[in-house]
């Protein structure tokens, strides 16, 4: 799939040489700016943008609150993602600015995903493309379904006992309700 972007006065253009940065904090739900992922969370959610690059061949940067992951490091590789931490929550928005301003000074498009609005409108006055986070989620909604853990053996048996004695229960209160039904019409 071709990026094809928008520009404010209705002009379309197909990018060749787009960089899609990420807001890694608004690819996970429920989470506010001060809350940090934890690395099984950024983990997950770099393993979904790797899946999304490899099916739209899409150059991935993105960025996560906090200390740099055992996996990779800050401004490093996770299988053809480049990865960039900013230390605290305010470092955030000036970095991901700052990953536009790059991509400008390489002459490359930078299409920023994220679901900050102020975020948006600055970025957008950097000469950057932007795409809300929940919208990218929406598109590739297969790989952003959470899913319960299986349940183990022992759990699911007793889950099929429980149905059962509840099966069992309803038959006896049946029979229980026949018995009374025959007493009455003598």
């Amino acid at each position: 799939m071709k990026i094809q972007l928008w520009a404010q006065n209705d002009i379309r253009q197909e990018a060749e040489q787009v960089t899609v940065v990420v807001d890694g904090k608004d690819m996970c739900p429920g989470k506010n700016e001060e809350e940090e992922l934890n690395p099984r969370q950024q983990v997950e959610i770099l393993q979904k943008l790797v899946k999304i690059q490899d099916q739209e061949d899409w150059d991935t940067w993105v960025l996560f609150n906090g200390e740099p992951l055992r996996q990779v490091d800050h401004g490093g590789d996770f299988m053809g993602v480049r990865v960039f931490f900013s230390p605290t929550p305010p470092q955030r928005v000036p970095t991901l600015l700052e990953c536009v301003k790059v991509l400008k000074s390489q002459n490359r498009d930078a299409l920023l995903v994220t679901n900050d609005t102020d975020l948006e409108s600055r970025a957008r006055e950097q000469g950057a493309f932007t795409l809300r986070a929940d919208s990218l989620k929406k598109g590739y909604e297969s790989l952003f379904v959470s899913r319960g853990r299986p349940q183990s053996r022992l759990m699911r048996h007793r889950t099929v006992d429980r149905k059962k004695s509840q099966l069992q229960e309803g038959d006896d209160q049946r029979a229980i309700r026949d018995m009374i039904d025959l007493v009455d019409d003598e």
